[in-house]
Parts: structure tokens; C-alpha cells; sequence
């Protein structure tokens, strides 16, 4: 095992249950820092001494980071080794080249805890529903910022509060960039878009949208007109008659109706939806990270490669069908729903109405539109439209940020609306 950390020291602690596999060595930066654990084997400050070693069958990599992980499984996978890795953002960023590099060499890459943790996601999609055609993959994939969205609903706390309270339990690193600006879903959309779909999504195609600006009010707002604020990510055909075309990929927060499944995924937990032609709708939800989560899912997958070792190219099995090009995305200004709008805007006479002749001018129907108590700096407009593109929705709100009457586009968020949503 490379790594040492909170998922590495969970993985010794299951493998101490384990009569048929034996860690034989640990790769560490430190090797006399103190881990909290008994270990079953010796430490070793050299990576190399690990991938050289003929006798070891199967490589975990728990250390995380783009590099030097990258070139250490590169190196592993060239010596015919198998590897077991919980690494989301090595996956997302170089999938194409290790998969063909795995699939070459004659050796299986098992990554079920690189998305939703606890959660055999994974699996499921790639042998679970393998005679499914699959349109799409769809949930909350980061319980870091579920776990703030909902103490700000449960409690009313403010973004901030509830984000220390995150760091504070653990769920949220000191710089939780990652989490809540989106780009750990973006990684993980990127690989569940190579299992659904055939091709990893480069993470810097993927329209990202993090849950920075959502306040308290409008997590109340919400909840007001029946729906939940909840970071969801996305990746769907973006032509459901045309498998292998462009993908709609995207992460950002959505108001879930709270009649939807998704809305009920509460704390740090995660929830995912995926559509085949065959089987329909299914949703799983559980744990999405977290020690002892993250660790079950990475000896689940040295277990299962550990009782198919003795099999002949048993590698090729496991193999997932990964094209070794990138997918296509789509445009996202074609993606098309409807929106919430919180607007601060000047008590002045005729403001409803000139909204109404901007918003109709760029093809979007107002649902509802209401106007909360007149403050010092203005009046607050709350508006629910029908399903708009995002292009349009984009030109519209330029051209009211050119208005006098716009204090601030407090905030805008789209709403999940399923049936919208390409069905398979």
C-alpha cells in the first residue's frame, strides 16, 4: 500500500479481518510518525522497493494528489501489477492513458472508492446494469457540501457558520476549494461519464458552479415553494437517440422538489440516480466518504481481485469498455430548465414591468414572481421561470445588469426538473 493517511489506516484496520490477503508493505513519507494503529507489516520510506518487489500481486494507492501518484501507478501497472486506488482526481485528469496502459499490461484498475465512498456505484453501473444502455447519471455526489446545505436549512445558519462547523467535525479540509466550488464532483463526473457513457470528460470541460453565494434566505425561499437547495451533478447524453455523441456534464446547485429522492439525502451523506433504457430509475444513497466508508470500498475491491488472481486473464474481465479519447461536451448554454431568481432591485415605479419585457424578449416565461419588503438598499424580487436555455437566461440577466434599476443578482439557480432531464 502507498499511503498512510485516515482512508490507509482504515484499510489496515479491515485487513486485520482478513485471513486470505496480507499487506506485505507500506510506502510512507514519515516513518516515524505515530499512526494509531498495530501494523501488520514493515514501513518503508521507498515507493520503488513496493513496484519492484515480484511478490506483491496487487498495488493500493491511498495517498492521493496528481503526482507523484501518477507516476507511481503508471510504474506499477508497467510491472504487471493490479492497483486499487481511491484517487478521483488522478483518474479524472489521466483515465484514457491508464486504462490503455492497464488493458496493454495485462492487469485490472479498481477504483470504487475514487465516487460516493460507501456507496458500490461503481459496480453497479459497470457490471450491475451492464445490459443497460445508460442516459444518465445524476446526484449528489460531495457530502462536504451537503452536509453544510443542510445545516443551513436545519439550523438557518449562514454559509459560513456552517462551513466551519464542517471543518470544524472534519468533513471540510481547511481550504475547502475543492468541495465547495465544485471541482471534486467535476472529478468524479468525469469518471462516472468513462463508466456510463465509455469516455472520461476533461474536468475543465465540465460547466462547474460551486455554493459560495447561496444564503440562508434562499435556502428558506426554497423551502417556501416547495423545493430543497442541493449541489447536483450531472452527466447525461445530450442526444439520448445518439450513444457515443456529446455529453451533458455539469455541476452546480439546483432547487430539488422536495418530492424527489434526492431531497431527502441529508448531512454527509450522498445520493445517485441513474437511468437505463431497461431497468429505469434507481437511486442509491449512503455514506459518500469518511475513514471506514472509503476504506470498505477499497478492500472490497482487493478482495474481489485477490479471489480472481489465480484465474487465467482474468484482467480483461474487469476491464471496463473505456474509449482511450476524451468525450465531446455540449454546449453549456443548450442546457435547458427553469430557474429561481433573487434580485435586489430599486423601489421605483414600472421595475416589474421592464423584467417582464427583458425576460420576454429572450424567450422566458415567468412562472412567479413575487416582491418581498422594501429595505434601505431596495426592494428584493423572487422569480420562479418555466424551462429556459442558459443562454438565454445569461443574455437576460446582462442586459438587466445594464438597467438602473438592478442593485445585484443576489442569486440565481436553476431547478431540477427530472422529466426534462433526458430519459432513456
Amino acid at each position: 500500500m502507498i499511503g498512510l493517511g485516515t482512508v490507509g489506516v482504515g484499510v489496515v484496520r479491515l485487513l486485520e479481518q482478513e485471513r486470505h490477503l496480507a499487506l506485505k508493505k507500506i510506502a510512507v513519507r514519515d516513518l516515524k510518525k505515530e499512526r494509531g494503529v498495530a501494523l501488520p507489516c514493515e514501513l518503508t520510506a521507498s515507493v520503488p522497493e513496493i513496484i519492484e518487489d515480484p511478490e506483491i500481486e496487487i498495488v493500493i494507492e491511498v495517498m492521493g494528489g496528481e503526482q507523484p501518484a501518477l507516476d507511481f501507478i503508471r510504474r506499477a501497472i508497467e510491472r504487471r501489477k493490479h492497483v486499487v486506488t481511491a484517487n478521483k482526481e488522478l483518474l479524472a485528469k489521466h483515465g484514457p492513458e491508464l486504462f490503455a496502459l492497464a488493458r496493454d499490461n495485462g492487469v485490472a484498475i479498481f477504483f470504487e472508492a475514487s465516487v460516493a465512498g460507501g456507496i458500490p456505484l461503481i459496480s453497479t453501473i459497470h457490471k450491475g446494469l451492464e445490459a443497460n444502455r445508460i442516459s444518465a447519471v445524476i446526484g449528489i455526489l460531495n457530502g462536504t457540501t451537503n452536509f453544510i446545505l443542510s445545516r443551513m436549512e436545519e439550523e438557518g445558519e449562514s454559509y459560513q457558520s456552517a462551513l466551519a462547523r464542517a471543518q470544524k467535525l472534519g468533513f471540510a479540509e481547511a481550504d475547502p476549494t475543492n468541495d465547495v466550488d465544485g471541482h471534486d464532483v467535476a472529478y468524479k463526473l468525469s469518471i462516472l461519464s468513462a463508466l456510463a457513457h465509455g469516455r472520461f470528460v476533461r474536468p475543465e470541460s465540465i460547466y462547474r458552479q460551486g455554493i459560495r453565494k447561496v444564503s440562508a434566505a434562499d435556502i428558506a425561499q426554497a423551502r417556501e415553494f416547495g423545493y430543497r437547495v442541493k449541489l447536483v451533478g450531472m452527466t447525461c447524453l445530450a442526444d439520448p437517440d445518439s450513444a457515443g455523441g456529446a455529453l451533458s456534464v455539469r455541476v452546480h446547485p439546483m432547487l430539488v422538489p422536495l418530492s424527489h429522492p434526492l431531497a431527502a439525502v441529508s448531512g454527509s451523506n450522498n445520493g445517485i440516480l441513474v437511468r437505463g433504457h431497461a431497468v429505469g430509475e434507481i437511486t442509491m444513497v449512503g455514506p459518500g466518504a469518511g475513514q471506514m466508508p472509503t476504506a470498505s470500498a477499497v478492500v472490497g475491491d482487493a478482495i474481489n481481485l485477490a479471489s480472481a488472481l489465480a484465474l487465467p486473464d482474468f484482467a480483461s474481465y474487469f476491464q471496463p469498455e473505456i474509449d482511450p479519447t476524451w468525450a465531446a461536451t455540449a454546449e453549456p448554454g443548450d442546457f435547458r430548465c427553469p430557474f429561481y431568481l433573487n434580485l435586489s432591485v430599486s423601489d421605483v415605479p414600472g421595475v416589474i414591468g421592464q423584467i417582464g419585457t427583458i425576460f420576454g424578449n429572450h424567450d422566458i416565461s415567468i412562472q412567479s414572481i413575487i416582491q418581498r419588503g422594501v429595505q434601505d438598499r431596495g426592494a428584493s424580487v423572487i422569480i420562479l421561470t418555466q424551462a429556459v436555455l442558459d443562454s438565454n437566461m445569461a443574455s437576460a440577466l446582462a442586459e438587466l445588469q445594464q438597467r438602473d434599476f438592478l442593485l445585484e443578482i443576489v442569486n440565481a439557480m436553476r431547478i431540477f426538473q427530472p422529466e426534462a432531464i433526458h430519459a432513456p
